[in-house]
């Protein structure tokens, strides 16, 4: 006689056995994530950006031109006006825009100097130089202002968006950006703060200024230099005392054109050779 099974008790459930992901295959590479800096290609050559930067990136990816385009081609015109192998300066390079463009204008045997105190722009702008083969261009990881020293980099994060090109080098960010400055007593860095003057330059044909509001400072540390060397002047005075920066520079003899949030400052002895179309000098 069979049992009942009903009599039987059933036996405890086990869970099912854990089974490990099947292997990847050989040729399989798991998506690593993006470096923020990227390779775009421009019509100032092939450049290394930071692919997180709101504003001048975001320009070269769209159009392969830089948000400020009329404006470095109108540093590129005046350029061609000096005397061959021009000697420029780029004070507050960004990721060098104007750097490339002003050295395919120099050409060979000129020079520019790019000065930049953001370490990391520095690095993309010297990548910049060598991709497009450039031997004019020397890179300054170095800030520019009335007398020298050391400077405290600000501390921002560089893989997170944010517009670079307007930190600026104080105690304080006065213009508010997506980004908290950082406080971290583990990465404090500090960059060389220098006056154009201690470099002695016998020949100077050109300088853009845009240093996020040390603009006037920038040209107290030049003062020899502008005497000596008598250069076309771009400065930015957006963030500075406007009236402070066309005080000094009228002091040193050179007539004044706003242009955009800009002065462009010509030598008195040199305004018979430029005429600026449609705009009057600042009186």
């Amino acid at each position: 006689m069979s049992e009942n099974p009903t009599d039987t008790p059933s036996p405890a459930t086990e869970p099912p056995p854990k089974t490990e992901p099947a292997p990847l295959a050989p040729w399989f590479t798991p998506a690593a994530p993006l470096t923020f800096t990227a390779i775009v290609p421009t019509v100032y050559g092939q450049m290394l950006v930071n692919r997180n930067d709101i504003n001048q990136t975001n320009a070269l990816f769209k159009t392969g031109k830089a948000i400020d385009h009329p404006e470095i081609e109108l540093l590129a015109a005046i350029l061609r006006l000096a005397p061959p192998d021009p000697v420029v300066l780029d004070v507050g390079a960004n990721m060098g825009t104007y750097t490339l463009r002003l050295a395919a204008i120099a050409g060979p045997r000129g020079r520019v100097h790019s000065f930049e105190p953001q370490r990391i722009l520095c690095n993309m702008i010297a990548g910049s130089v060598a991709l497009n083969g450039l031997t004019n261009v020397i890179c300054h990881t170095m800030a520019v202002g009335a007398r020298d020293g050391m400077l405290e980099v600000p501390q921002f994060d560089y893989t997170a968006p944010l517009n670079f090109g307007s930190i600026e080098f104080g105690p304080e960010q006065r213009e508010p950006l997506i980004q908290p400055r950082g406080n971290d007593p583990a990465r404090r860095e500090f960059v060389p703060i220098v006056t154009l003057d201690r470099f002695g330059l016998g020949r100077l044909d050109l300088m853009k200024i845009d240093a996020e509001g040390m603009e006037d400072e920038v040209l107290q540390g030049a003062t020899e230099t502008l005497k000596r060397c008598r250069p076309v002047l771009y400065v930015e005075f957006m963030k500075s005392d406007a009236a402070a920066i066309k005080a000094r520079l009228q002091g040193l003899g050179y007539t004044l054109y706003t242009v955009q949030m800009n002065f462009l400052c010509v030598p008195t002895e040199m305004n018979h050779r430029f005429t600026v179309s449609g705009a009057a000098p600042v009186s």
